[in-house]
Formats: C-alpha cells, structure tokens, sequence
C-alpha cells in the first residue's frame, strides 16, 4: 500500500484533525512522507468529483466534505444530534459568523437563550465576552462535521434558514448600520468642534502672551 493511500485511510478514521507527527506514527512513515502524501492527496481531492476533501488547519490537515455537500452532513446532523430549532439557530450562527449573542437573540427571540446554552454544552459554540454582549465563537463540535465557513459554506447555510428569518436580519443588520453611521457623524462632528476649540484657546493664549 502506497504512502497517500495509507493516509487518506487514517484521516478518514480519524475524522479529526490530524498532525505530521500523527501520521508518521500511525502510518510507520517518516514525517517528510507524511507531507508529501497529505499534498498528493489535496491535489487529487481538488481534482475529483468526489464529495471529500482534504483541508490544512491550524497544526495539520483534516479530512472535510465539500461545501456543496454540506446540506447533506447537515440533514445527519438534524436526524441525530440537533433537532430543526437547534438546527436553524446553528445554521443563523454559521451563516453570519462571526456573529454577536445580541444579534442571534434578535433573530431567534427568547428561544435563543436555550439554544445558545444546548449548543454550548454539545460543543457546537462557544462564548466571549466583547462590551455588554457575548461573540459567538464556532466550537470544536461543529469542527467535527464542517471547516470554518468559507463563502460557499455560508451559502448553504443560509439555504437551512427559514426566509422569514433571513429578511428579519437583513432589517436588523440595515438599522445597526444607520445607527452606526450616525455614530459616526456625531464622533466627526464632536471631533470638529474640539479642534476648533483647541484653535480657539491656542490663539488666545498667544495673543496674551504677545501683549505680555
């Protein structure tokens, strides 16, 4: 059995990700070989119409499903893990990551409170804290079944997103943006008068200090 063939076996069991180090050991290769096979094997998923493929993470590589697939592993998820209220709060996340708790609140209503909590507790999400709200941060749950949402990947989320729900953020996310703009114009504003100010005292004092 050739090197590449013995690593795509060992990604696929693993269905995690998978170090150099991991694979050499696992596959009686040198860590040189180890890289070498994981390239080959990007290289020929890239060039497939398989439905698999092999991405680069942080400290090695992963064995992941195409994102034109992804409705597909989600479905799996639904039927096994996450029921359609779940489902939908992950796929609102998915969609719009990075996102705040704020902003799924105001899409999901009060519901959202418990399917944030569930979802924390499966492993799927994970909570920061920024100012008065929580980010919302992807958890290694959910990077057992998807990679980190390309802009494909966030397509196909959006499809698992009753419409509704979609118009409702597209308001949402056109008022913050008016709020922030006016933000905006009244931090310009401020800021002009306080030059002006600064101008203002800057040449009073040097006219007193020229008559002086």
């Amino acid at each position: 059995m050739d090197n590449k063939r013995k690593v795509e076996a060992i990604l696929f069991a693993l269905a995690k990700e998978a170090k150099a180090e991991d694979l050499s050991r696992l596959c009686s290769i040198s860590i040189f070989d180890a890289e070498k096979a994981v390239q080959e094997l990007i290289e020929e998923y890239e060039h497939s119409n398989g439905s698999l493929r092999v991405v680069p993470r942080e400290n090695g590589w992963k064995m992941s499903v195409k994102d034109e697939f992804m409705p597909l592993v989600s479905g799996i998820i639904k039927e096994t893990e996450l029921d359609k209220g779940l489902m939908e709060t992950l796929a609102v996340i998915a969609w719009k990551y990075p996102i705040t708790q704020a902003e799924v609140i105001k899409l999901r209503h009060s519901k959202a409170y418990e399917h944030l909590k569930q979802l924390m507790e499966m492993g799927f999400i994970a909570k920061e804290k920024s100012g008065r709200t929580y980010k919302i941060k992807l958890g290694q749950k959910f990077f057992e079944y998807f990679d980190l949402p390309s802009k494909e990947a966030k397509e196909a989320f959006k499809k698992m997103i009753p419409e509704e729900m979609r118009k409702d953020f597209e308001e949402i996310a056109a008022a913050v943006k008016e709020i922030q703009t006016e933000e905006e114009k009244k931090m310009e504003i401020k800021n002009a008068n306080d030059v002006r100010v600064g101008e203002k005292v800057f040449t009073e004092t040097s006219e007193t200090l020229k008559k002086e």
